[in-house]
Order: structure tokens, then sequence, then C-alpha cells
């Protein structure tokens, strides 16, 4: 049964609480800045190009049902309402585009009326207007992710190493690489570990994309019946974002 506008405004507002409290643990937040690659992402993302909006209060916001507060926005007081993604930086590590939803009043400036529970007072956003202003959310696409760490390129330590291969050992290397059908360079590169902080933030990036499909598939209007692998998935995506948060203080 579909929920009346008061009672997805009373589950906001808790839902807002409850999120609000555990922010100091969030590492996701507005980028400050829109930098070419952050630009790159942005145009695989929707038909328009990203903008900084501002965040307002606005008595019509729900956090957590940011359509229904923007069409109960546009029911009061005009205006459209207009779907896109906001971009979320976790810096060094990511960036994260969430399906949303913002207001556009009646001069055509898009606002974004939904609350943050960390505070921010403005969002990256790209406007995607091939959805319609009646675009059922519950419909709305998954949350798309990008690694903003780049590993440190290896082929001056691949160099070292192959200038330092004795006759012997270099040429059985060379039969090696040869027989993988490789050169010496590739083979070696080949061998060499991934890098580990490379690695963790990809094992997020899946176990994020696997929540989210698996949320959906939970129910929708605010209802979800959690079950074991909706708490497994949650417990390693926690995991893995510790073990981030712990490289990053050992990287500086």
């Amino acid at each position: 049964m579909a929920m009346s506008f008061d009672q997805i405004r009373a589950a906001s507002a808790q839902h807002f609480e409850i999120t609000r409290q555990d922010a100091q643990d969030s590492s996701e937040t507005t980028p400050p800045e829109l930098t070419p690659f952050i630009a790159d992402f942005a145009q695989s993302l929707g038909t328009g190009e990203a903008e900084f909006l501002p965040v307002v209060d606005d008595p019509y916001g729900l956090y957590g049902w940011c359509s229904d507060g923007v069409r109960e926005k546009v029911r009061r007081d005009g205006g459209h309402c207009v779907f896109g993604w906001t971009i979320w930086e976790w810096p060094k590590v990511m960036l994260t585009a969430e399906f949303h939803c913002v207001w556009e009043d009646a001069e055509g400036r898009l606002l974004d009326i939904t609350p943050k529970p960390m505070g921010e007072t403005r969002i990256l956003f790209v406007p995607d207007r091939s959805y319609p202003g009646d675009f059922n959310f519950d419909h709305r696409p998954l949350n798309r992710r990008k690694r903003l760490y780049v590993e440190t390129d290896p082929s001056e330590e691949v160099a070292r190493a192959i200038a330092q291969l004795a006759g012997g050992k270099r040429q059985y290397e060379e039969r090696r690489a040869q027989k993988a059908g490789m050169n010496l360079d590739a083979w070696l590169l080949s061998k060499m570990p991934p890098d580990p902080f490379a690695e963790v933030i990809d094992q997020l990036i899946a176990t994020c994309d696997a929540f989210d499909k698996h949320f959906d598939s939970l129910g929708t209007a605010g209802t979800v019946a959690v079950d074991e692998k909706f708490q497994k998935l949650g417990l390693r995506r926690l995991s893995l974002q510790e073990e981030l948060k712990r490289q990053l203080q050992r990287m500086g």
C-alpha cells in the first residue's frame, strides 16, 4: 500500500536523524571542484552538463524520498521536477553517482530542496531530462561508481628488474615470456603483485554495486525485507570501507 505524504514525511525525518548520527563516519561528500576527471565521469551519466546547485531549506524537502518532496513542492509552488545524478566524492578513493530529483523554479533555476545529513550546502548535479517529470522513482537506475585512485606506473620497477637479471636468469624468463606469448617487459609486469589499495577500492565498488542491486530487489515505498544476503553484503561493504580508511591513514 502506498504511503501518504504525511507518512513519508515522518519516515523521512526518522531516516534523516539516524543517518545524521552516523554522518561522522561517512567519507563521501560534494566534490570541492569540477575536475577534468569528474567532468568525464559526469558526461557518461546524462544529457546535461554537471553544475553545482545550492541546497536550500524547504518545508517540502524529504530526505530519502527526494522525488516525493519535489512533487509536493511543485504541487504547492509550481515549477518542475528534474531528474539526474548527484556526484559524491570520497577523496583519493572513488566517485559515486546517485540518481536524484531536484526542483526547477519558474525562472528555470535548479535547486536541491532535499536536506543533507552531513550539512552540505551544495551538490554537484548532472541533469538528465530524458526522464519525464512523472517518472516513477522506484524504477530509478542504480548508483554508478568510478575509482579515483590511479595505480603507480610500474614501468620503472620492471625496467630495474630486467637490468638486474643475470644471463641465465634472463634467458629463463625470456623463454617463459615467449611461451606465454609476451615480450619480457609484459611478462614481468604480469608477475607483479596488484596495488593493494586499488584492489580494495575495486572490491568495494563491486560490493556496493551488488548491495544496491539486491536492496532494490527487496521492496520499494520505504519497505525493505532484510534477509541474510542483505546483511552479508552490508557487513562486507562496511569492512572494506574500514580497510580503506586504515590504508589512507598509513598513506598519510
